[in-house]
């Protein structure tokens, strides 16, 4: 059973870990300045999400593979696949930030080599030992995204912001739903953990705001026709960072932040996988999975353009597995009635 404030250190991580590389990006393609919109727009639809979802985790009460329902292996099944697609996409996200701006001269065999590791490693202490460090790194996170803002204050724009309202209706409403999806999704990785309190909206609107308060950051830094140019406009605003004239050039150190979000989102991720794996041989199977997505990871990076192929359509894929976790929970409440 995890308590309510490890869960909050948890969630802060899981809600901001499809932005670095992803959303922000995308929401720059569509919407240019109006992004900020969008992130509003998202939030409140977020929480209707996550509030479905708080009753839905209410309503199952049990750990997936103790459901005595027909939907039990569906459920098991499609988790099962969530699981790995976010582990799959956030390593991704991990060694191609790395690769360009953390350790460049380095080989991504190199850079992915211990994440296998790692995660077997805390896969074996459990979700208790996951919630623990994510209780450690949260504040560290929070402080040095206080810092940047800070550094950034005077170089912020507000004429980048005008005309607003200049987006087409479609596009505000696609990227509302994109922003929703990246900053809901990941929550379902707890569907299959115990929690003291089911409380998450309150969390997710607070994990909301600091990506909301970072969007306004990156238009009003970068301005409408810089962030569009960007893969990661994040990271290339957190370069304007200067205080008292002699604090300049600590992007790399800042950005540590977001190695944070993907570093727990992989461990929750993988702690699934390892879960729902049979017991019979457990340790043997995960570790053979583990070494398989460590290749797709050296595969993804050799084949980088093709992989961004799917950049567009991951919002949506997470969208589609968020509407089959909602299916299976009104079939398992119909049943329970």
């Amino acid at each position: 059973m995890i308590n309510n404030r490890k869960t909050f250190s948890i969630s802060y991580f899981l809600g901001r870990s499809f932005f670095l590389g992803y959303g922000f990006s995308l929401l720059s393609k569509i919407l240019n300045k109006d992004a900020w919109i969008a992130a509003i727009l998202g939030t409140i639809l977020g929480c209707g999400i996550i509030f479905l979802l708080q009753k839905g985790k209410e309503k199952l009460n049990t750990p997936l593979k103790e459901i005595d329902s027909w939907i039990k292996w569906p459920f098991i099944i499609l988790f099962f696949l969530f699981s790995l697609f976010v582990f799959t996409q956030i390593i991704f996200i991990f060694q191609t930030f790395a690769s360009s701006f953390f350790l460049i001269k380095s080989p991504v065999y190199f850079i992915v080599l211990p994440i296998p590791f790692l995660i077997y490693r805390i896969s074996k202490t459990g979700m208790p030992t996951i919630a623990k460090v994510a209780e450690i790194l949260m504040p560290i996170s929070i402080i040095l995204m206080l810092f940047s803002f800070v550094g950034l204050g005077q170089n912020f724009n507000l004429n980048f912001f005008k005309p607003i309202f200049t987006t087409d209706t479609f596009s505000l409403i696609k990227g509302t739903l994109f922003f929703s999806f990246y900053s809901t999704a990941p929550y379902f990785l707890l569907l299959n953990t115990p929690l003291e309190k089911n409380k998450l909206v309150g969390k997710y609107l607070f994990t909301s705001l600091s990506i909301i308060i970072l969007c306004f950051f990156i238009i009003g830094i970068l301005g409408p026709n810089l962030m569009e140019i960007y893969r990661y406009p994040e990271y290339m605003t957190m370069k304007k960072i200067k205080m008292f004239n002699f604090i300049e050039k600590v992007e790399n150190i800042v950005s540590i932040a977001w190695l944070f979000d993907s570093f727990i989102t992989l461990a929750v991720a993988g702690m699934n996988l390892k879960e729902i794996i049979p017991k019979k041989k457990q340790n043997i199977i995960f570790g053979i999975l583990l070494f398989l997505l460590y290749l797709w990871a050296l595969v993804s990076n050799t084949y980088y353009q093709e992989g961004l192929y799917i950049y567009h359509i991951i919002p949506i894929i997470l969208g589609i597995f968020e509407g089959l976790f909602f299916l299976l929970l009104l079939f398992k409440k119909k049943k329970k009635g």
